[in-house]
């Protein structure tokens, strides 16, 4: 969703900004995405299957860029898609209202790395991602700690250890987790502004 709600309601302009945004992301904070984050989120995708894709994919500088050929991506942001594509990588535009353009159960696992905070309300992002994992099926979300969250004043929900456990009864808690220390703690989360939640889900039902 290019990872930002309010992208997909102020326009073209909106899309613009925040495909900048992404573009501007640091050579650090690229290697860190690449080398460290998405390989992490990618093993925790592979653990419920092979067809693994990423919901709000962006420019690809996330797991869908580090696993091209295993994984897909979705976005709502037209700029970020057609980049992606200029890329080599698998992505394709979300629909205004909120539709994948998947089949029903096609995948084994959806990843949402930092997606789910720009959010005000994830029931449809979480209704389609049951729906376009089959049986079996698993959700992987990574969101930022407290500074994190802190840093960007589109974030509009903060995701907590309560607020994961509790996310959505269609989804059962199998782990949680953070990176880049695998030990969840509040000091780290205040401090460490790379500092994540990783949560991963299986299908209940």
């Amino acid at each position: 969703m290019a990872r930002r709600e309010a992208s997909a309601k102020s326009g073209s302009g909106g899309f613009e900004e925040y495909f900048d945004h992404l573009r501007s992301i640091s050579f650090k904070g690229r290697l860190y995405k690449r080398f460290i984050s998405s390989p992490i989120l990618f093993v925790c995708a592979r653990t419920f299957g092979p067809r693994v894709i990423e919901v709000g994919s962006g420019t690809g500088g996330g797991v869908l860029g580090a696993f091209p050929s295993r994984v897909v991506g979705l976005d709502i942001n037209p700029l970020a898609v057609e980049y992606s594509k200029k890329l080599g990588l698998r992505a394709s535009l979300i629909d205004e209202s909120g539709s994948f353009p998947v089949g029903n159960g096609r995948f084994d696992a959806c990843v949402l790395d930092n997606v789910l905070e720009h959010i005000a309300d994830p029931r449809g992002v979480l209704d389609e991602c049951w729906r376009i994992t089959g049986p079996g099926g698993g959700l992987v979300i990574a969101v930022p700690g407290s500074r994190g969250f802190a840093r960007d004043p589109d974030h509009k929900v903060f995701y907590g250890e309560y607020e994961l456990r509790r996310l959505d009864n269609r989804w059962a808690l199998r782990t949680l987790f953070s990176i880049p220390t695998l030990i969840r703690s509040r000091r780290l989360s205040s401090s460490v502004r790379q500092y994540c939640l990783v949560a991963s889900y299986a299908r209940a039902r």
